[in-house]
């Protein structure tokens, strides 16, 4: 899940500048779960934008994911009577869905959101950043834990020197990410796969900005 946070009133304000109409688009996806841009809050802020004495011509919570450019394309089409009348959108998605939006129109297109990370959602209250999307998964090696993010320093091999009570040098609040890969690995009876010495990361495997289509890949 992309977790999300929503910016300082304010901010917004700001971005918006001299827009006076206004349409919003909320995410039914990820940040309707997070909280921070379903329905709910999308309303939410359609009534604080009408306190600012900005017109709010409507809004609208993607079915789906707003970055999905097909379903958030018909969402706009089927309100686009909503949507004619304003000089700005505000989209309460992630980054990705901000850009989607803003593909789609041809006014200004604003984010009312800051994009955080790609998270473990644990409850509706908590989560924790699991993946950096780095392009070249070594979770296969690492018993399903990836130190690349866990790991403050990225490491391909530990732990390292610093660690203490299975705790992280960095930070003594939290786990070492190879320590916890060693007992995960003891506990299914893989402990020589922890000797594997793994070469450095090659980071031109991390490609952003990212672009992939799937029709032209050859087949494996």
């Amino acid at each position: 899940m992309i977790i999300t946070e929503q910016k300082e009133f304010d901010e917004i304000l700001r971005s918006l500048g001299g827009c006076e109409r206004v349409f919003l688009v909320g995410c039914g996806v990820c940040a309707a779960t997070w909280g921070t841009g379903g329905e709910e809050e999308t309303r939410e802020m359609a009534a604080r934008l009408d306190e600012a004495e900005k017109d709010c011509t409507g809004w609208v919570v993607t079915e789906e994911a707003t970055c999905d450019v097909r379903t958030t394309r018909r969402l706009l089409r089927r309100n686009k009577e909503q949507v004619a009348p304003a000089d700005a959108l505000l989209v309460l998605a992630c980054g990705a869905g901000v850009q989607t939006v803003a593909s789609l129109v041809d006014v200004p297109v604003y984010p009312a959101l800051n994009t955080l990370f790609l998270a473990r959602l644990q409850n509706l209250s908590v989560c924790d950043e699991r993946c950096r999307l780095c392009g070249a998964c070594i979770l296969a090696e690492t018993a399903a834990i990836c130190p690349v993010t866990l790991c403050p320093k990225g490491l391909m091999n530990g732990p390292c020197g610093g660690y203490q009570d299975g705790r992280c040098e960095v930070d003594r609040e939290r786990d070492c990410a190879w320590v916890a890969i060693y007992e995960r690995m003891e506990a299914q009876g893989q402990r020589e796969r922890f000797m594997v010495i793994r070469e450095p990361k090659d980071w031109r495997e991390d490609r952003h900005p990212g672009f992939i289509n799937k029709r032209q890949r050859a087949p494996s």
